[in-house]
């Protein structure tokens, strides 16, 4: 009897080995959703798309992406809030979802306390693509036509984009009062541009360089303090007059709250890992982009340092959700 009763605690620790579901020992064990809050055809679909394929081969596992674009990135960012929080959903979070918060009021989720922030993906500078036969030899003579000009559109996607702070920041410096169309991704804003329909954009030069390399858009300006060496002849904002102008974007991949620490560094692992590869480096160089692993922890502060940075932008400027 007493030989059983010390053979117990051995038999119930198999026991839970065999009968009680595993959780992240075994992720993922299905297929993972990224969720994109733009539209398809912008720099977050197309860097997820490329992060999707690196992520399908080391796991194993589809990795499906699902785009729900709208109110400048709300509606993806409130789906993922309310997702599970077993990594099976994560949102290819942007720059976006630190200015968002700092003009938008009753968002439909806390950005600190709704979600977790897992992996940085990287970085790009923003570029001021204009419509093909816009007026100016270069870019200052580009400003001061916009400087001069009244009652001027530009596309931004979606209320306390990237894109709009952007365009309000280029708007005060020039003093004139432009006005943001808003779009439900880069690309729709990117094709109106084209059209002539709005007088200019501001992307990441992901996005907007292939258009200007083909002649579609004119690139003007960068919007980084640096050149950046993918369009090397293309000057800074503040090359062209516009001083103290440095604006990038990044993107990052966060889950609903309270994921799993054993996940998120799964995950974060994993991304790194993508990140180094010669396929991802050169992808993202080829327009402008570069790559920045980070440990959960760097990406944590970045994402909630963002936050108090833009509120004190939007504070400073004066930017409103107009």
């Amino acid at each position: 009897m007493k030989s059983i009763v010390a053979l117990l605690p051995k038999l119930l620790y198999f026991l839970n080995f065999f009968i009680l579901p595993q959780t992240w020992a075994a992720y993922p064990e299905k297929p993972v959703t990224l969720v994109v809050p733009f539209a398809p055809g912008g720099s977050n679909d197309i860097v997820a798309r490329q992060l999707a394929k690196q992520l399908t081969a080391q796991w194993g596992q589809t990795v499906i992406i699902e785009n729900k674009p709208g109110a400048g990135t709300a509606i993806g960012a409130a789906y993922v809030a309310k997702q599970r929080n077993d990594g099976y959903t994560l949102l290819v979070a942007s720059s976006t979802f630190t200015m968002a918060p700092a003009v938008v009021n009753n968002l439909p989720f806390d950005p600190v306390k709704d979600f977790t922030p897992i992996a940085m993906i990287g970085e790009v500078p923003l570029a001021l693509a204009a419509k093909p036969k816009s007026p100016g030899k270069d870019a200052k003579e580009y400003f001061d036509y916009l400087r001069r000009t009244p009652n001027l559109n530009y596309g931004a996607t979606g209320v306390g984009s990237i894109q709009h702070f952007a365009g309000v920041m280029l708007s005060q410096a020039l003093g004139n009062n432009m006005s943001a169309v808003q779009y439900k991704g880069g690309s729709p804003a990117m094709t109106d541009t084209m059209g002539g329909h709005i007088e200019f954009s501001i992307g990441s030069m992901t996005q907007v360089l292939p258009q200007i390399r083909n002649g579609t858009l004119r690139g003007v300006a960068v919007t980084s303090s640096q050149r950046s060496a993918a369009a090397p002849d293309m000057p800074t904002f503040q090359e062209a007059g516009i001083k103290d102008y440095d604006i990038q974007q990044w993107w990052g991949l966060l889950g609903p709250a309270n994921v799993d620490p054993a996940i998120q560094q799964f995950i974060n692992s994993s991304v790194n890992k993508a990140l180094a590869s010669k396929d991802v480096i050169e992808f993202l160089a080829a327009d402008g982009g570069t790559p920045k692993p980070m440990t959960v922890t760097d990406f944590r502060k970045l994402v909630h340092d963002g936050l108090v940075r833009w509120a004190t932008v939007a504070k400073q400027t004066g930017i409103t959700a107009q």
